[in-house]
């Protein structure tokens, strides 16, 4: 008689206690919920997140409950850590220092040894970052149209995360449409048609609010979300997606003209432009930023390798109104060039425009690959997070996202949370962490 040899029990691997990895899940969870409603929530997430973070890495090291494999954090790391750089080298060189933007650098980088804690949360815990993302969405939305319905767009500034108009309608349209993507994952409740059904609320609402805004750049947005959406597309004929690609493209072009046939903002980029080339009507909103994005080009080409440094950006738009570059409203109502890329580019020069790109487009690289999994879960949070990198991107060449410290938590954490969710785990390490 044959003995049965019992099965070996599953390994357990002896990891970084649990309720460091729980406490920064829930943290980094309620970054999306808060990016629109408080101030004050990411900023006190993204430290309180990075200090739990580091004691953990401590205790990890004290202790030595598991090896620390860095090479899992590449290349976010990497590109998190690389403005931080950035604003040394050119501190070094051009010796000029501010206190606001090492501050706001630092966020990025605190980011990093957060995602080191959440690369051991299993993928449900981070999956229900959902709620948050209908959440900010709802909030989002709802604020945006009370306010445009009863006051201004000036009055947006005062509500909820201060931002302005753009800013927000930017941020509304993208957890939106982050969370009709979501859909994607099937039904995390027990109430399927309703989920589906407050998610496609969500959105709607989050393009009247954006319409009802006034705000012009947002839109740039559905052609993104269009993109990613047909990226997405697993186990259709060719036939069934050339139908959708094509009903996809009948959309986009019936959206297009029916915003640039009812909005009024539309047409006034025409008469900008028209202003700007044969009037010489420079201070148009259309015209300010010309002149922002041409002034930044030429602070670039003084210091093209290391930039001028961020905070002589103002000094150097007053030289230049004495050349007549800019006009004095300019030099009076702006201290920023109204697109990310440029600020790094004058800034911070060649060096500062890698690092910006960077951190759009090495994340969005990598949740384009995950895109080809064959896992659901991980293949919809690709999808959420490559939206995420290139609507921030985009919304980036007509604004400035990162003009402001707060707005650094919501990108940097959101990012490392799809990161770290679509990674794929171990069914050892997913066992272990749950």
């Amino acid at each position: 008689m044959a003995l049965r040899v019992p099965a070996a029990p599953f390994p357990r691997l002896r990891v970084v206690p649990r309720q460091y990895v729980v406490l920064a899940v829930w943290l980094v969870s309620l970054v999306p919920a808060l990016a629109l409603t408080s101030a004050a929530g990411g900023t006190v997430i993204v430290y309180l997140a990075g200090l739990i973070a580091l004691t953990a890495l401590a205790v990890n090291a004290v202790k030595r409950y598991e090896p620390v494999d860095f090479r899992a954090l590449q290349p976010m790391a990497l590109v998190l850590l690389l403005p931080l750089l950035c604003l040394f080298i050119t501190s070094a060189v051009r010796g000029v220092w501010s206190n606001s933007e090492l501050e706001k650098l630092l966020r990025f980088a605190l980011a990093v040894p957060v995602l080191w804690l959440l690369l051991r949360a299993p993928q449900r815990w981070l999956q229900q970052i959902q709620w948050t993302v209908l959440a900010g969405a709802l909030a989002g939305a709802v604020m945006l149209i009370v306010t445009m319905t009863l006051w201004d767009r000036a009055q947006v500034a005062e509500i909820g995360g201060r931002y302005n108009a753009v800013a927000f309608a930017n941020i509304t349209l993208l957890l939106g449409s982050m969370s009709l993507l979501s859909t994607g994952w099937g039904s995390l409740s027990r109430w399927p048609r309703a989920e589906a059904g407050l998610k496609g609320l969500a959105f709607l609402l989050s393009v009247w609010a954006t319409w009802l805004s006034l705000t012009r750049s947002s839109w740039m947005l559905l052609p993104v979300l269009a993109l990613v959406f047909l990226l997405g597309l697993r186990g259709w004929s060719r036939r069934h997606k050339l139908y959708c690609v094509l009903a996809v493209s009948a959309a986009m072009l019936a959206s297009a003209a029916g915003i640039w046939q009812f909005s009024t903002r539309m047409h006034e980029i025409k008469s900008d432009f028209h202003g700007f080339s044969t009037s010489g009507d420079r201070d148009t909103s259309f015209g300010i930023r010309l002149q922002l994005w041409h002034a930044s080009l030429i602070m670039f080409k003084q210091s093209p390798v290391v930039g001028i440094g961020p905070s002589n950006f103002r000094a150097g738009l007053l030289e230049l109104e004495k050349q007549g570059v800019v006009s004095q409203e300019v030099v009076e109502g702006y201290g920023e060039p109204h697109n990310d890329l440029l600020a790094a580019l004058a800034g911070y020069g060649a060096l500062g425009l890698l690092s910006m790109l960077a951190l759009y487009l090495a994340p969005a690289w990598i949740f384009l690959r995950r895109l080809a999994s064959d896992d659901r879960v991980i293949r919809t949070g690709a999808q959420m997070g490559l939206l995420f990198c290139l609507g921030y991107c985009a919304f980036s060449l007509t604004e400035m996202m990162f003009r402001n410290m707060r707005s650094v938590p919501t990108y940097s954490l959101i990012v490392i949370a799809l990161i770290a969710l679509t990674t794929p785990r171990s069914p050892g390490r997913e066992r272990t962490a749950a």
